[in-house]
């Protein structure tokens, strides 16, 4: 972890949650402490609203302006990026798998879009999302019309997605075959999910490395398209290598499909881990047991390339990042 530095982080009061006194508004708007821890950081005078400290039963209302001061530490990450294209609306950069693209959990310094608004200036903007552990192509918009054409053409489909994925055991099939999961994916909430499990995950903090997606009927139709690249042996595990295009941008999705499908990707922490496994990451954290399970230090999951049409200029793009190193080991091409 780097050392603790402080950091005051603000917010405006809605209109729903007007009225409301300050525990209240801190609970519901940010729900990773309790109502009574949040009344502990009021009573300690960690919290302003407008710029004074506030009793715990006083009543913000829309507007208000809240503050919240802490000593904050994070965990060091590689926030190196490759510029892959650019032009006066758009960047497209080759992240690494290790960087969160914004502000999450304990992050909330050490992210991408943090970064590149140092070099780019603060109005530039994420038009989609990668998780921390998945590297390669992310797509921002350097002002607001940009990132409305953009992301609604993330949001309809219309911006083809292209991964590499490298998953445990023998994918059934030759190179070059291809297979369609069709599996509707359901957020969950892993109090309700997982109670014994998510008891012991949350009385050491490692509540997180539970699902928070599953296949279920239910959920929101979910398509993703798997094509067989080839097969690797090390230490006599079976690996295999995938193209996969998701149809649709669900959250978590080539994860859980692939791990409904028996095939979880390797270095997955949520995903792949079930068992004695999980129940060892939950108590005790990434054990040398655990990482030897996993297999990589991240999960192999990587943006290979994004195709669209300029929603400015109307050309056709198309945007590739090189496998990083860190996969290449496993890949057959």
């Amino acid at each position: 972890m780097n050392e603790k530095q402080q950091l005051t982080l603000t917010c405006e009061v809605d209109a729903y949650r007007s009225g409301w006194t300050i525990v209240e508004f801190l609970a519901h708007r940010f729900p990773y402490h309790t109502a009574d821890g949040w009344a502990n950081r009021v009573e300690q005078e960690w919290v302003r609203v407008n710029g004074a400290t506030v009793p715990v039963t006083h009543a913000v209302h829309k507007n208000d302006a809240v503050a919240y001061t802490i000593w904050h530490s994070e965990p060091p990450v590689d926030d190196r990026y490759d510029v892959l294209f650019e032009d006066e609306h758009y960047l497209a950069v080759s992240k690494s798998g290790n960087i969160p693209v914004h502000a999450c959990g304990i992050y909330i310094v050490n992210t991408l879009i943090a970064r590149l608004r140092a070099d780019y200036g603060p109005k530039i903007n994420l038009a989609h999302r990668l998780d921390r552990e998945t590297s390669g192509v992310v797509m921002l918009a350097k002002h607001r019309a940009a990132n409305r054409l953009l992301a609604g053409m993330f949001e309809r489909g219309d911006v083809e997605k292209r991964y590499l994925a490298i998953v445990y055991g023998q994918v059934s099939g030759r190179a070059g075959s291809t297979t369609l999961i069709d599996a509707p994916i359901a957020k969950v909430d892993a109090r309700y999910q997982y109670p014994v499990e998510y008891e012991f995950g949350k009385a050491n903090d490692r509540a997180t490395y539970l699902p928070k997606r599953i296949v279920a009927e239910g959920g929101k139709p979910a398509r993703t398209r798997i094509e067989v690249v080839g097969y690797a042996t090390r230490e006599r595990d079976e690996f295999t290598t995938l193209h996969v295009v998701p149809e649709q941008g669900r959250t978590n999705q080539i994860r859980v499909h692939l791990a409904h499908i028996g095939h979880p990707i390797v270095g997955d922490k949520i995903y792949a881990l079930t068992g004695e496994l999980r129940d060892e990451v939950l108590r005790e954290g990434l054990t040398g047991r655990v990482r030897e399970a996993l297999v990589l230090h991240r999960h192999a999951l990587h943006c290979e390339s994004l195709a669209f049409r300029h929603p400015l200029t109307g050309a056709d793009v198309v945007i590739r990042a090189p496998v990083p190193v860190d996969l290449t080991a496993f890949t057959v091409s």
